[in-house]
């Protein structure tokens, strides 16, 4: 049996499916395996009688006000998943239909459903992202990614998120600098000056806090879009849409057997696109990897 590695983004904890440790799995109906590895309900028992790291994280949820009762269990005991849920909850029916939850609010499956209505469009990407999206939509998009990118500065190893490679802070500079040049607010002095500012800021902080003094009007039907824009939204599009479509609706790169395997291959073709001199074709290369995929495997996205 082959090995599959599952590890949480959010915790870090990781285990095997396929190794002989023993690992015990309970099964909900519909085929769904849950499972509870050692790593979780025994990692990092400290002898000194400290907390480990499933005491913080549950003693983190009851503090936000979650009853952490039959999760506990569940972690330590191996209690039945649905055991959790009353006959009637509509989470455990939704599980035993569809095998997961929806979450639309999650921003790898926003992006992956913008991604998919532009891959797939008759005229090509870059005519779709030109014709499907206004200039208003692209600076209150890069304002987002802006404001969650300075969230992310404040925390520790912030350094390692992927999402700073795509919007990085002269791109970020770049889009707004470009927006300004079509922005109908001020006059060509007032957008020289401030055209000046933007390529002065020095943080993700400041920046953020100098655009959003301006105030921003563009024509409705203007299809031009900063070059920076494109590059940045395909790269993060691609990528993101790539690890959705592997990790949850079984896309298999050509030349790949596993999951795991295109999920290396994107990682390794991602971490070589990083270390390539900046410029506006350098995401090019993923979202090749994404087209051509679709493309061989005939792949089709349910939603």
């Amino acid at each position: 049996m082959a090995k599959t590695e599952i590890r949480c983004p959010n915790c870090g904890t990781s285990f095997v499916i396929g190794k002989k440790t023993g690992t015990p799995v309970s099964e909900l109906n519909g085929g769904i395996n849950f499972l509870v590895p050692e790593t979780v309900r025994n990692e990092n028992l400290n002898e000194d009688g400290s907390k480990t790291k499933l005491d913080c994280r549950l003693e983190a949820l009851r503090e936000a006000g979650i009853d952490t009762t039959r999760l506990r269990e569940l972690m330590e005991n191996n209690v039945d998943i649905k055991s959790i849920f009353s006959e009637d909850d509509p989470i455990l029916e939704r599980l035993s239909e569809t095998s997961f939850i929806r979450n639309p609010k999650l921003f790898r499956r926003w992006i992956t459903a913008q991604s998919w209505r532009l891959i797939t469009d008759k005229n090509g990407w870059t005519y779709a992202v030109r014709h499907h999206y206004d200039l208003n939509y692209v600076y209150h998009q890069t304002l987002r990614e802006l404001a969650l990118l300075i969230k992310l500065s404040h925390k520790k190893e912030c350094s390692k998120d992927i999402r700073f490679h795509f919007f990085t802070l002269d791109d970020l500079k770049s889009i707004f600098y470009d927006l300004m040049k079509v922005n109908r607010f001020y006059s060509t002095a007032s957008k020289e000056y401030a055209m000046a500012n933007i390529q002065a800021a020095h943080s993700y902080d400041y920046l953020y806090s100098l655009v959003t003094t301006y105030s921003w009007h563009f024509r409705k039907d203007d299809t031009f879009k900063p070059s920076a824009w494109l590059n940045c939204f395909k790269g993060a599009g691609a990528y993101y849409t790539l690890q959705n479509l592997i990790r949850t609706h079984g896309l298999i790169l050509p030349k790949c057997k596993t999951m795991n395997d295109s999920l290396e291959v994107v990682e390794l073709a991602t971490k070589e696109i990083i270390t390539y001199k900046p410029n506006q074709r350098r995401w090019d290369i993923l979202m090749s990897i994404l087209t051509k995929a679709v493309a061989e495997r005939n792949f089709k996205l349910k939603y």
